[in-house]
């Protein structure tokens, strides 16, 4: 009993050492191992955000540079509109600027159907659905819109934080500015920036030099949105970033306060060892002369 006592110590003692754990199973500590499964579930939990910001970040990012792209366009839809409007330039290069407006149109409907992997970004939830359509009304006809939005207004949101949840997607209607209502994002009397373009190509064509000025009021509201709306991304991504570092910081402590539970000293699992080792070999020893001692009993 003596020789099984001691090599069931000295195993322990073995598998503490070289696992470098100071609970292996739940009767080797059992207020430490319900705190051990706390720490792990809280590093589940932290890897689950961070997993979260991971998959959705690019997302955004992918949002963020078709917003700038779409800036950049308007601003030179705007310089070509003030151009236009002086009266030396309009009636020499209209055709020159009704190409370039075209150009314009087709970069503004490829930034409006940007994709993200196999999901249509500005497509609200229905990111399967192509978002911004050609207009299938009868044509030509001057007071039909020339692209329709065919998305919804719904909003994607991911668990960054366990007190922060944030959207990863702005919905078209409100980006190309389709809700035209009185809560529109480009203001009261906006149109859609698609319309905006055709509006503008037709006073252009009708070399309508008040027109083409009186443009400037629909194509500033419609900058002035997508700049909006590209600053809430921005912050979205500046949050992101902070959460992660956050996260980071976090799972480094509970990382460390799961060691300082689990794991054991590794010079004093060693001494251990060694003490164990010592006390299993004196118990064989013992046994050994208990054995002759019978032995020699017997054979009197």
């Amino acid at each position: 009993m003596f020789t099984s006592s001691a090599s069931n110590k000295l195993m322990d003692a073995q598998n503490h050492a070289a696992s470098g754990k100071r609970i292996l199973r739940p009767s080797d500590d059992v207020p430490g191992t319900n705190r051990a499964l706390t720490l792990r579930s809280g590093i589940n939990t932290v890897n689950q955000f961070a997993n979260n910001i991971t998959v959705s970040k690019p997302l955004v990012d992918a949002t963020e540079n078709a917003m700038s792209d779409m800036v950049k366009t308007i601003r030179k839809i705007r310089d070509l509109t003030v151009k236009a409007a002086t009266p030396d330039y309009t009636g020499t290069a209209t055709e020159t600027y009704i190409s370039e407006l075209n150009g314009f149109m087709s970069q503004l409907v490829d930034i409006a159907n940007t994709k993200h992997g196999d999901q249509f970004i500005f497509s609200g939830t229905a990111t399967a659905t192509m978002p911004v359509q050609v207009n299938p009304g009868p044509v030509p006809d001057p007071i039909l819109q020339p692209y329709i939005y065919v998305g919804n207004n719904g909003t994607r949101t991911t668990q960054v934080l366990s007190w922060v949840a944030l959207p990863v997607n702005v919905p078209g209607d409100q980006v190309f500015n389709f809700d035209t209502g009185a809560g529109a994002p480009g203001g009261p009397g906006s149109t859609d920036v698609f319309t905006m373009v055709k509006n503008l190509r037709d006073a252009i064509n009708s070399k309508d030099v008040t027109a083409i000025s009186s443009q400037l009021t629909n194509i500033d509201a419609n900058y002035n949105n997508v700049l909006s709306k590209q600053a809430q991304i921005g912050s979205w991504l500046g949050r992101m970033e902070g959460a992660k570092t956050t996260l980071v910081d976090t799972r480094d402590r509970l990382k460390e306060m799961l060691s300082d539970t689990e794991d054991c000293d590794l010079p004093e699992a060693i001494v251990n060892l060694k003490s164990q080792e010592n006390v299993y070999q004196t118990a064989l020893l013992i046994t050994t002369r208990m054995l002759d001692l019978s032995l020699a009993s017997l054979s009197r």
